[in-house]
């Protein structure tokens, strides 16, 4: 009992201490639902919302399952450092390929390691297709019912400290096309897919994937 105790304590602190330092996001910016796959749409400035919650988050990487750039190493501070150290004994993976691992506590039970490049740093759309398929399937093996799929836009930058705003715009368009799309490619291996843009700059883009999504799914029905 006194065990119960001290962990229900020890969540309720964590909880106070992010109440602090999160951003307040209460609600998703958009939801769509279609035929088995529910996916929404989370924003805020580069910290996971507080009520955002899932079963697992995928974080992209290089065949080394190294997390070390952009969003990989925001979720990998989130875990404090476990799911890189579990990654470095199965590494390396192929491109397309996923390893599946500890998640943080109170936030997620899974963290999925996506190998959206290759041993060059380069990738193609089939190769993030397919590695986010990958990571689905194995999270659903696990229990996985709901996953966050972080915008990997600074993953996808070649330099992201030396390139133009135009650029940058261009690169998050192109990460939202390919991300929405891979989503819908992997089926119905997880129903309840939340996309956290953590650079509100780039939200706009998936909301017209979205958009566009829906509209393409309401032409089929008719």
């Amino acid at each position: 009992m006194n065990a119960i105790v001290t962990e229900k304590l020890e969540e309720l602190r964590v909880i106070v201490k992010r109440l602090t330092y999160c951003p307040i996001t209460i609600m998703p910016k958009k939801r769509i639902v279609l035929p088995d796959l529910t996916i929404e749409l989370w924003v805020s400035q580069r910290k996971l919302p507080l009520v955002l919650r899932a079963d697992a988050i995928i974080a992209p990487v290089a065949p080394d399952l190294k997390m070390v750039f952009g969003v990989s190493k925001m979720i990998r501070d989130m875990g404090a450092d476990i799911v890189q150290y579990e990654a470095n004994l199965a590494a390396p993976l192929r491109a397309g390929e996923a390893f599946v691992g500890t998640g943080a506590r109170f936030r997620y039970k899974l963290t999925a390691l996506a190998v959206i490049f290759d041993s060059t740093k380069r990738t193609s759309a089939s190769t993030i297709s397919q590695a986010i398929a990958t990571s689905m399937r194995l999270l659903r093996e696990k229990g996985a019912r709901s996953v966050v799929v972080p915008d990997m836009t600074e993953n996808l930058l070649a330099q992201p400290n030396w390139i133009t705003v135009e650029q940058r715009q261009e690169t998050a368009a192109i990460t939202a096309h390919l991300l929405v799309g891979a989503i819908v490619s992997a089926g119905s291996n997880i129903k309840n897919v939340k996309i956290w843009v953590w650079d509100p700059a780039n939200a706009q883009y998936y909301i017209n994937e979205l958009d566009q999504l829906k509209k393409r799914q309401q032409a089929v029905a008719i």
